[in-house]
Formats: structure tokens, C-alpha cells, sequence
């Protein structure tokens, strides 16, 4: 009996150092992949969100792009007039249009993917466990806010219009691993809002491309006035709502009619103004911050005198005041045009195919 279970002992043994270095090694497994859940799998996720939040920039820059092509290549603007220039002789005459209504090149196609795109491979196959979690995103209309051109002239409003809705076509991210952002086109602009889930970091907004508004004083061209100012107001139609999803979106932008000037009321000296003013009524003050910094911009860019000029802003609502040299309100000084390039859009799903 002793014999025989003396020469069991080793065999046993070796059974145990087996099963330690099984136990060893599916820890050591084990820790790794805990380690790469941890710290690997957010970095490759906010990399993929990042790199993804960079092309969606990029979309937004090239479609303001493209729906600007459509206005600036249409009758309403002439050859020698860009940005646009209010009281250019025979505009109509002047560029044979690129992009008119009777030639009808007026639709712009884009295609835009919601949330990160997740590259293909082995672990996404058959280890998706391993896998960052896919961003989603949101792809929406939104029509809570107002801008408004008015212009004076004997102390009478003769310029009038106003969009109370103001669309705006708004990308808003479902990151998982990086900071929530917003990209949205209004009026011409394209514009980034973002802030942090857990609120480390403050809402803010910035100017990504201006809209298409400038002021300034002329340094040429005989035309007596201290103060020019010209505005294209890109203003979209849509149905409000949105899209949530990962797949492509498509968004057909389409150019409902030949841009037009506006005109004052009473139909005498159309670009003569004593004071012009635009107004922009957010739906929170930072939207209001985004749009002053738009105004001010414009005017400190091509160094146009402070005292011809006041923007302001009060809560929600960006206001600039183009007063020109005189004060008097019987005195026409500031020449102001605005085109109105007016613009269905709408949205659909791209089907996909699913693997």
C-alpha cells in the first residue's frame, strides 16, 4: 500500500501543475482582454468618432458649397459680382445662367452617413463583443428660429421680410466615446455646436463658413455712400422631423425659383437706406452669441468704421444696425441689397445591404 501510493504522488502532482498552469494562463487571457475593453476599445471608438465627426464637417463645408453655386450661377447675379453687390447695371443680361430655372440644373444630391462607420475585419465578425459599440446619429430639420431685414428710410420701415422658422439642417452625434456634437446649415452658414454628456464641458457654439453677408465702406466705385452692405439669404423649406439611424441619408436640396432681390415697399430708390438692420431670434442665447460673432465679423473683417455699425445682442435675439456716416434719418447713405434664393430640401433612407 505504501509502495503504491508513493509511486502515485508524482503522477498527481503533475495533474495539479497542469491544471495551476491552465488556470495561469486563461487568467492571464483573461486580464488582457479585460485590459483591452477598458483602454483599448474606447481609444479605437473615439478615433473611429472622430475621424467620422471630421468627415461630416467636411460634408457640410461641400454641400454650403454646392447650394451656393446654385444661387451665384442664377440671372439674379451678375459676372463682376461676387460676393453679391446690390444695383449692378442690367443683372439679368449680364451672365448667361449656369443654373437656372429653364435649364433645370437646380437640384443638389448629397448623401450623408449617420453615426461611425466601423471598418470591417475578424473581431467585428466574429468578436463584436470586442468591438467598439457603433455611434448613431440624427439627421433632422429644425425650424425654431426667426431672421429678419428691415430697413428705414425718413423714419419710415419701407424693407420689411422676415422668416419665422428659419429652418436649419441639423446633424446631431450619438457618440459613445467622444464629445456630442452638432453641425447645422442656416441661412447660408454652416455652424458647430457641442458640448460634453456629462456636462464638463459648457455648450458652445462657432462659426464653421459665414453666411453670405458683408459691410464696408467702398474705396472704389464713384457711388458718394460711406457704407455698402449686400446679404444672399439662403432660405430652405422643409417639413420638420429627422431621421435616426447608422445607414446613409440622401438630401436632395432644390432651387425653387431664380433668386430675386428684395425690394422696399415703396418702390423708389430700392437700395437707399438711412438705416438697415437684421435680426436673428434663437432659440437659446448661444445661438444668438453664434450670430453676433457673424455680424461683428463682417464688419471688423473689412474694417469698416465702428461708429457706421452697432451689433448687440440681448438673450436670445443678435441684432446689427447699419446707421452709416449721417445720423439724420433723412439722409440715404447706406446702400443695401438682399437676394432671397429660396429652396425646397428633403430627406430620405439609402437602403443598405446587410451582411
Amino acid at each position: 500500500m505504501f509502495e503504491r501510493n508513493a509511486m502515485d504522488r508524482p503522477l498527481a502532482e503533475g495533474g495539479i501543475s497542469e491544471v495551476v498552469g491552465f488556470v495561469f494562463i486563461l487568467a492571464v487571457v483573461v486580464g488582457g482582454m479585460s485590459l483591452y475593453l477598458v483602454y483599448g476599445v474606447p481609444v479605437l471608438g473615439r478615433e473611429a468618432e472622430i475621424s467620422h465627426m471630421d468627415d461630416v464637417r467636411g460634408w457640410f463645408v461641400d454641400y454650403k458649397t454646392g447650394v451656393d453655386q446654385l444661387w451665384l450661377n442664377s440671372p439674379a447675379v451678375p459676372n463682376n459680382s461676387t460676393p453679391y453687390v446690390p444695383g449692378d447695371p442690367a443683372p439679368l443680361l449680364d451672365r448667361k445662367a449656369l443654373y437656372s430655372i429653364s435649364t433645370g440644373q437646380v437640384t443638389l444630391r448629397r448623401v450623408i452617413n449617420a453615426g461611425a462607420i466601423q471598418e470591417r475585419g475578424f473581431v467585428l465578425r466574429y468578436l463584436p463583443m470586442l468591438a467598439p459599440v457603433p455611434a448613431s446619429a440624427e439627421v433632422s430639420v429644425r425650424t425654431d428660429e426667426k431672421f429678419t431685414v428691415s430697413g428705414w428710410r425718413n423714419d419710415v420701415k419701407v424693407l420689411n421680410w422676415s422668416n419665422i422658422s428659419a429652418p436649419a439642417l441639423v446633424y446631431t452625434s450619438h457618440n459613445n466615446y467622444w464629445l456630442q456634437q452638432e453641425y447645422y446649415y442656416q441661412l447660408g452658414g454652416v455652424f458647430l455646436r457641442q458640448w460634453d454628456p456629462n456636462g464638463d464641458v459648457p455648450e458652445t457654439v462657432m462659426v464653421v463658413q459665414s453666411p453670405p453677408f458683408s459691410v464696408y465702406s467702398p474705396d472704389v466705385r464713384d457711388t458718394g455712400y460711406q457704407t455698402m452692405a449686400g446679404l444672399v439669404v439662403v432660405n430652405l423649406t422643409a417639413s420638420q422631423g429627422g431621421f435616426g439611424a447608422r445607414s446613409p441619408i440622401r438630401v436632395e436640396t432644390r432651387l425653387a425659383a431664380d433668386p430675386l432681390p428684395l425690394e422696399a415697399n415703396d418702390m423708389n430708390q430700392q437700395y437707399e437706406f438711412s438705416n438697415v438692420s437684421l435680426t436673428f431670434e434663437g432659440k437659446n442665447d448661444q445661438s444668438a452669441r453664434v450670430w453676433y460673432t457673424v455680424f461683428n465679423g463682417s464688419a471688423t473683417r473689412n474694417s469698416l468704421n465702428p461708429s457706421y455699425y452697432t451689433v448687440s445682442q440681448s438673450g436670445p435675439v443678435a441684432r446689427i444696425d447699419i446707421t452709416g456716416y449721417e445720423t439724420n434719418p433723412n439722409i440715404a447713405d447706406v446702400e443695401f441689397g438682399a437676394l432671397v434664393a429660396n429652396y425646397t430640401m428633403k430627406m430620405e433612407n439609402v437602403p443598405t445591404i446587410i451582411e
